[in-house]
This record gives structure tokens, C-alpha cells and sequence, in this order.
């Protein structure tokens, strides 16, 4: 009786279908949703040095992008846009608002684990404010969950130290986002 109970115990376990690590070469794109947060603006001037942080904003956005995947090991590559509404600081006793149009341009490394990817990305990043240009540098981190049928949803944070460098002081604008994503593989 034994015998026959694990013959029928080894036939289900070849037989129930494994959890196959998610297939993440490929382009995609989606939609993100943002909240900014640590945003600063800051100069120096005469080895005295000024900032003024601005309030917590939501930005929204798109992107797109493409994976290499070797093994458990995703490289790729992502471009994003987003703009932050209504980005408002006091400045001198006046409060001042700002829409930001923001463009990242990141290298992207991860890990993948069944349907989730763990990544890193660094990169170069643009923010105008529609008249001026400030320029540097992205960092962040960030995890993705495959959904199946190629619909991914995730979450990154991403730090942002740029310089608006036409400004005499020059003036320098960190932006911290922590955003949610949507998107669909191709």
C-alpha cells in the first residue's frame, strides 16, 4: 500500500507545473507615478552657502527601455520622462512654484528571482524648469514583479544631484523620487 501511495505522491510532483523564473529580455514601456520628496535647492556664495528645500510634489510620467538577461542576471538600459507639478519653495519670504519637466537616462543591473527583478541604476539626468536647464547625475534602486502575459508593476527610488549651471551663483537642485510603475513587455 505504501508503495503504491508514493508512486501516486512522485507521479503529481512530476506532473503540477514549476514556477518558471520570468522572462525579462526584451523592450518595454509603461507609465510611472511619482512622489518628490527631499527636494532642495542650495549655492554658495563667498564660502557662505544657502538652500532652501522645496515642499513634497507628485510627478508623473513614462518610459521605456531594454533588457539582456544571462541567466539570473538582467542589464539594460531605460529612458524616463516625468514632469512635477506645482514644485513650490519660499524663497526670501515668497513662496515660488515650478513645474519640472524631468529626463533620465539610466544603466540598469539586477538580479532576478522568480518574478522579481532587484536592480540598480545610475545615470544622467535633465530638469527644466522651461527656462532653464539643470544638469548631473541619477543613483537609485528598484524591484519589479512580472505579472505574466507581459505586465509588469514596480517600485523605484531614484536620487537626482544636478546643477543649473547658467545660474552666477551657480545653483544646485537634489530631487529624491520614490515612484510606482506599470508597464508592458514586447
Amino acid at each position: 500500500m505504501t508503495y503504491r501511495f508514493k508512486t501516486v505522491l512522485l507521479a503529481l510532483a512530476t506532473t503540477l507545473p514549476t514556477h518558471a523564473l520570468a522572462d525579462w529580455n526584451g523592450a518595454y514601456a509603461g507609465l510611472i507615478l511619482g512622489a518628490n520628496t527631499n527636494t532642495e535647492f542650495s549655492s554658495e556664495v563667498g564660502g557662505s552657502s544657502s538652500s532652501v528645500e522645496a515642499d513634497d510634489s507628485t510627478s508623473v510620467g513614462i518610459f521605456g527601455g531594454i533588457n539582456v538577461q544571462n541567466d539570473d542576471f538582467v542589464f539594460g538600459g531605460e529612458l524616463a520622462f516625468s514632469q512635477a507639478s506645482d514644485v513650490e519653495a519660499e524663497i526670501l519670504g515668497e513662496t515660488v512654484s515650478d513645474d519640472l519637466d524631468i529626463l533620465d537616462l539610466k544603466g540598469r543591473a539586477g538580479f532576478a528571482v522568480d518574478n522579481i527583478l532587484f536592480y540598480g541604476v545610475a545615470g544622467f539626468s535633465r530638469i527644466s524648469d522651461g527656462e532653464e536647464d539643470s544638469t548631473g547625475f541619477n543613483f537609485g534602486v528598484g524591484a519589479d514583479f512580472d505579472l505574466g502575459n507581459n505586465a509588469v508593476i514596480g517600485a523605484e527610488y531614484l536620487a537626482r544631484r544636478t546643477t543649473f549651471d547658467d545660474e552666477d551663483p551657480e545653483v544646485d537642485l537634489d530631487l529624491d523620487t520614490f515612484s510606482v510603475r506599470a508597464a508592458l513587455k514586447f
